[in-house]
């Protein structure tokens, strides 16, 4: 009866707030777009301080031919338990697009999820490292 005890306050205090450890996604990210028969890369680079998520991203792919390049994208964002969302605003040509990036992660390294842009959702996945 004694073990069963302990055994269930250890399984309580897992579920606590703070106490079951949270991955951090502090540091880079590749991320990978595909819409249609299209790849996109970015990289983004992270910080999180809590729940709290901010950092930069900047689209991986050359330019198009003549196209300056891409500056970083300042994000924020959220991270509860495994979800995770950020935003950025980029320009595509001379529309200015907000994404909304809503996923989970699967492992301390790996993400999944949607990108809101416009009336669209399009998956992406990322990875750190």
């Amino acid at each position: 009866m004694k073990k069963l005890l302990i055994l269930a306050a250890a399984a309580a205090a897992l579920t606590l707030p703070g106490l079951a450890s949270a991955a951090d996604l502090t540091g880079a990210w590749k991320v990978t777009v595909s819409f249609g028969d299209m790849t996109f890369h970015t990289n983004c680079a992270f910080t999180q301080n809590a729940a709290a998520l901010t950092g930069a991203c900047t689209p991986a792919d050359p330019p198009a031919d003549g196209a300056p390049a891409p500056k970083p994208a300042p994000v924020t964002g959220s991270v509860d338990g495994s979800n995770v969302k950020f935003s950025y605003d980029i320009m595509l040509g001379d529309m200015p697009l907000h994404l909304d990036y809503v996923g989970a992660l699967e492992s301390d390294t790996s993400m999944k999820g949607n990108i809101g842009a416009g009336d669209m959702q399009i998956p992406f996945t990322a990875t750190k490292g």
